[in-house]
């Protein structure tokens, strides 16, 4: 790639593209001997502090709560979570995870840092730390201004 900054393929929106489908598909072949996916890795890091309803989950991932029901089916079927009817409206069910959810979480975690070393392994660690840190605040803007747009 030229370092012609008119081009398409020098915007870091393209770098950002390219090297998430490279991240995404490795990441997914670590996953799979889990029984696991890449999308449930939010899901299961949203759990990790306790139980969430089922609509929770979806705005906090930012998907259509039939998206979550289909996720959470996924990781039922491999005992990573249980469905809890709510105490006070019986109608309201609640996402937790096991003890299997637990490890996987792990797991899945120590998988994606190994990857991260694998894919930034050119970078120092002051690098990647900025790196981290200049994309965490990028998603967090977005979410802000996805939160606050006005649906007409």
């Amino acid at each position: 790639m030229s370092d012609n900054h008119d081009s398409v393929a020098s915007s870091i929106t393209f770098q950002l593209v390219k090297l998430g489908q490279l991240a995404n598909s490795r990441l997914a072949d670590l996953l799979a001997p889990l029984g696991l996916r890449p999308r449930h890795c939010g899901l299961l890091e949203l759990l990790r502090d306790g139980p969430m309803a089922q609509l929770d989950l979806a705005n906090g991932l930012g998907v259509a709560p039939s998206v979550i029901v289909d996720m959470i089916d996924e990781l039922q079927d491999i005992g990573a979570v249980d469905r809890v009817r709510g105490t006070v409206d019986r109608r309201r069910q609640f996402i937790d995870l096991t003890a299997h959810g637990r490890t996987l979480a792990r797991r899945a975690a120590t998988a994606a840092r190994e990857l991260d070393a694998d894919l930034l392994g050119d970078l120092d660690t002051e690098q990647c730390a900025r790196l981290r840190s200049g994309l965490g605040r990028a998603a967090r803007q977005h979410r802000a201004n996805q939160s606050n747009v006005t649906v007409r």
